[in-house]
């Protein structure tokens, strides 16, 4: 029997080459271990989402930027049942400096949210807390994640906020500006679409109703008066009052409906101001969503402060009045179009016409679909002060379809109206919300063939040719 000499294969050129591999093998294996724990700690992560949508955007992190005091997001949540979508955006947060995210779980600290709420805990809430005034703000699970239902309570879509509300809740807490503005009603008013209220709430406005038909003068606290499609007209006390509370600087958001009965008292209102009300509803088969609806108007931006920021950008409203600007207007007056339509646009009056061609009783354009009008006033204390008008042809300006996204400019545009009216000196942070909603990925029938043949057979067939021809050259040797 053959002895075996230990000393001498170790020392042979097969267990060098074995030694070396596995010593090579363990150092990568390290290095692999050691690189995960350092990037876990730095939080490293790459948003590869098709819109970014756990990245932050330019106006969070501009706003943080300039902040002088320190906000702590406290996370409310039981250990292990974090939202993966929340923490990721919250994590971008607490990459900023005067930004601090910190973990509170609600189990063994049952009553810390009470600090600063009484509201109850939902699961995957955030209290935003400035550390030097000790505002804050309580931010619901449900705002920062929010689903939709059809007719039939099926659940529709998901849409992230996370940043839209946390954002907002940072700029409510270290903004020393808040504004407020009143609602009408009893005219048969539409009621305020859900993102339009969303964004005036982000940007640190407040909302109040106001039955001007018993009010005996407008508030002192109103910032301005807002008429969101009223139906009827106005009473000639109400037409007073609103008229008195211009005279004396006051801002009156106007937003008109097609639908709506005659409107003497308003229509007079708009006049004071330069603006006239165009009998009927616009249509403009050159500027519009498509020639299939000629009623859904893409009016082009004009040059304004109210428009600054989407000038470029697509605007859309829907069953339109137009608009004109008075022949003779007083030379204290300032009456600016923001939204125009093409030289093809004509005022449909004959409700019964269902031709989108023109007709003999039709009113030829070009019209405004966006005016905005000012002037210099001394109220009741001789100070002087700027009264501000601004109407819009619809109420549809403000609905969701257009505004719930950057991608039309209805939202921009009434951010800056707001802050317009409002002589806000701040910039408005109303970030909107983004889908959650899986896109289906469709591919042609013929690109199915390639990828197909390409994965499952050459690469592999491939792969096989390489290692047999390795192998035969190995062989030969």
């Amino acid at each position: 029997m053959k002895k075996i000499n230990v000393k001498q294969s170790f020392a042979s050129r097969s267990f060098k080459m074995g030694g070396f591999q596995t010593l090579v093998m363990v150092i990568v294996i390290a290095l692999v271990v050691v690189l995960n724990l350092i990037v876990g700690k730095m939080n490293l992560s790459v948003d590869l989402s098709s819109d970014k949508i756990y990245t932050l955007t330019e106006e969070s992190k501009e706003l943080i930027k300039g902040l002088s005091d320190d906000i702590i997001l406290y996370y409310m949540c039981q250990s292990g049942n974090e939202v993966e979508q929340i923490e990721k955006v919250l994590n971008e947060y607490d990459s900023l400096s005067h930004v601090t995210l910190e973990k509170k779980d609600p189990v063994v600290y049952p009553n810390f949210a009470k600090n600063y709420t009484d509201e109850e805990l939902t699961g995957n809430d955030v209290i935003v807390v400035n550390t030097k005034t000790k505002a804050s703000r309580f931010v619901k699970q449900a705002e920062m994640i929010t689903q939709g239902y059809n007719s039939t309570y099926t659940a529709t879509s998901n849409t992230l906020d996370v940043e839209g509300q946390i954002t907002a809740a940072i700029w409510g807490v270290t903004s020393r500006e808040s504004k407020k503005i009143y609602l009408t009603t009893g005219h048969g008013e539409v009621d305020l679409d859900s993102e339009f209220e969303n964004m005036l709430e982000k940007s640190n406005i407040s909302t109040d109703a106001l039955e001007t038909k018993s009010a005996d003068k407008i508030p002192e606290d109103s910032d301005a008066l807002l008429l969101y499609g009223p139906m009827y007209d106005l009473t000639d006390e109400e037409y007073t009052l609103i008229s008195s509370y211009m005279k004396n600087g006051g801002r009156v958001l106007l937003f008109l409906n097609a639908e709506a009965e005659e409107q003497k008292n308003l229509n007079k209102l708009m006049t004071e101001y330069g603006i006239h009300r165009v009998n009927g509803y616009v249509v403009d088969t050159q500027q519009c969503y498509s020639p299939a609806y000629p009623t859904i108007l893409q009016p082009t931006v004009k040059e304004h402060d109210i428009t600054g920021d989407a000038t470029d950008a697509l605007v859309y409203q829907a069953n339109v009045v137009g608009l004109t600007k008075e022949a003779a207007v007083r030379s204290t007056l300032t009456v600016d179009s923001l939204l125009e339509t093409s030289v093809e646009a004509f005022s449909r009056t004959d409700m019964t016409a269902s031709s989108i061609e023109r007709i003999e009783s039709d009113i030829a354009g070009p019209f405004s679909v966006g005016m905005a009008a000012s002037e210099t006033v001394s109220d009741d204390s001789s100070e002087e002060k700027s009264a501000k008008l601004v109407v819009y042809g619809s109420y549809t300006m403000a609905d969701k379809s257009f505004a719930s996204t950057t991608q039309f400019g209805n939202r921009s545009i009434l951010l800056n109206t707001m802050n317009w009216l409002c002589d806000s000196k701040s910039k408005s942070f109303a970030i909107p919300a983004r889908s959650l909603d899986m896109q289906q990925v469709s591919i042609e029938a013929s690109d199915k063939i390639v990828w197909t043949s390409l994965l499952v057979v050459i690469l592999p067939l491939a792969v096989l040719g390489i290692g047999f021809t390795i192998w035969f050259r190995r062989r030969k040797r």
